[in-house]
């Protein structure tokens, strides 16, 4: 029975823990968004672009200083920029909602492949890199990036016992 009692104090304890270091993450990244700073020359490059550019040039044209972006990020910035207006926090909030959204992806997929220190551990640095907090603020697609890695995991994870055509079928849509 007292060996019970302390797996659960254990369980309690990582699970707060990795609760306290989730928390942590979305602040720091709400923290750095609010602080709106300045463009660096390679946000203001890309910037150009998805001011100038409507969606169709976005599409078929290359971005100005030969910037490089998946069009799948682009689209979405401009979609925020042409509801929202132009202001540099309407250009970062892609980059934040997937920095964010990629911390709570993490955690399903972690527990698939990590005991409770290894949690502790991996949340830890994808919430509190300062690489990660920092790319979850730049208008570049890192972020994005990042969040479709971990998409691409989990939906291995989640679809990894399909045994008939019919189910390969309904994952390619996925």
């Amino acid at each position: 029975m007292l060996l019970l009692k302390k797996e659960s104090i254990h369980y309690k304890l990582i699970n707060w823990l990795v609760l306290l270091i989730i928390i942590l993450g979305v602040f720091l990244r709400f923290f750095h968004y609010f602080t709106n700073r300045s463009l660096w020359l390679d946000e203001g490059y890309l910037v150009s672009s998805l001011l100038r550019f409507d969606y169709k040039e976005l599409l078929n044209f290359p971005l100005d200083y030969q910037q490089k972006a998946p069009i799948g990020f682009l689209l979405a910035v401009k979609f925020f920029l042409t509801v929202f207006g132009d202001s540099q926090y309407t250009l970062r909030i892609v980059p934040l909602m997937s920095g964010i959204a990629s911390i709570f992806l993490f955690i399903p997929v972690i527990r698939y492949f990590l005991n409770d220190w290894g949690r502790v551990i991996s949340m830890t640095i994808i919430c509190l890199s300062p690489a990660f907090i920092y790319h979850s603020v730049e208008i570049k697609q890192y972020s994005t990036e990042l969040f479709c890695s971990i998409l691409s995991l989990y939906i291995v994870l989640k679809f990894k016992n399909l045994d008939k055509r019919s189910d390969f079928f309904l994952l390619s849509f996925y």
